[in-house]
């Protein structure tokens, strides 16, 4: 089982051009910040992952179906799971905009991604780009007609509520780290024989 390797600490903070105090992501392994983005910059940030997808999965070339390791996943794999991991914050951060504070039972998410990566490496690279690109999009296009003030409304899964600007910065942070994952995987690719 591949997973990603968080190195997260949700710390107070301020947004930027917001001015309200709430929780951030950060994660030291692939320099993420949730701070750093004011609600625009989030938002464009969130929409741009799409197209950096696109290219990576276009640049990878011969290497973009192979492993780095037989523990890390291939391009391919990780932009699936990326696209799906962003279509699952689409819907939360859809059911928190719409309804008073939803509540849903624990998401068992080690068998989730089991069972949706066993189809990853066989899907076809300009369709994964393309969908990835699409929730990217729907994510940041709910997020902006609703505005920044409503990001502060939640949901739960379990016993873990979160609101809505934190789904959004862990949206852009599972997607920026497995870009930076991807990044590595072909260095090491094509580092050398392997």
């Amino acid at each position: 089982m591949l997973k990603a390797c968080f190195l997260l600490a949700r710390t107070p903070g301020r947004i930027p051009d917001g001015g309200l105090s709430v929780d951030h992501e950060q994660c030291a392994a692939c320099d993420f910040d949730g701070s750093e983005y004011g609600p625009a910059q989030l938002l464009e940030a969130i929409r741009n992952l799409g197209p950096q997808w696109k290219r990576l999965l276009l640049d990878a070339g011969d290497d973009l179906r192979r492993r780095p390791a037989p523990a890390t996943w291939s391009a391919l794999e990780y932009a699936a799971h990326s696209r799906d991991i962003t279509a699952l914050h689409v819907f939360g951060v859809e059911q928190a905009l719409t309804i008073d504070e939803p509540k849903f039972p624990e998401i068992a998410g080690n068998e989730l991604v089991d069972s949706a990566a066993a189809m990853y490496a066989s899907q076809d690279p300009g369709v994964v780009g393309i969908e990835l690109e699409d929730q990217t999009l729907k994510l940041a296009d709910l997020a902006q007609a609703s505005g920044a003030a409503s990001w502060s409304r939640g949901i739960t899964f379990g016993s873990s509520r979160r609101e809505v600007r934190l789904l959004l910065e862990h949206a852009l942070h599972d997607s920026h780290h497995h870009l930076v994952d991807v990044n590595n995987g072909l260095a090491v690719l094509r580092s050398g024989p392997h």
